[in-house]
């Protein structure tokens, strides 16, 4: 979800598992913030907002 794009929950249970909401929830936890948007019915995509400042500031020092 590093690239700011929309995902589905199909790919995200494909890529992740289907328990990829609580996947998510540590995430937010750890400073990550995610959009959701519904696209038809109650299908969902997700996109990441904002990574982890502990995560971006290793990718920083890193490059």
């Amino acid at each position: 979800m590093s690239d700011s794009c929309w995902h589905s929950t199909e790919e995200l249970v494909e890529k992740i598992s289907h328990r990829f909401s609580a996947t998510m929830h540590v995430l937010k936890k750890r400073g990550y913030q995610f959009d959701k948007r519904r696209i038809q019915g109650q299908q969902h995509e997700y996109k990441l907002v904002i990574e982890s400042k502990a995560i971006a500031s290793l990718t920083i020092s890193n490059a």
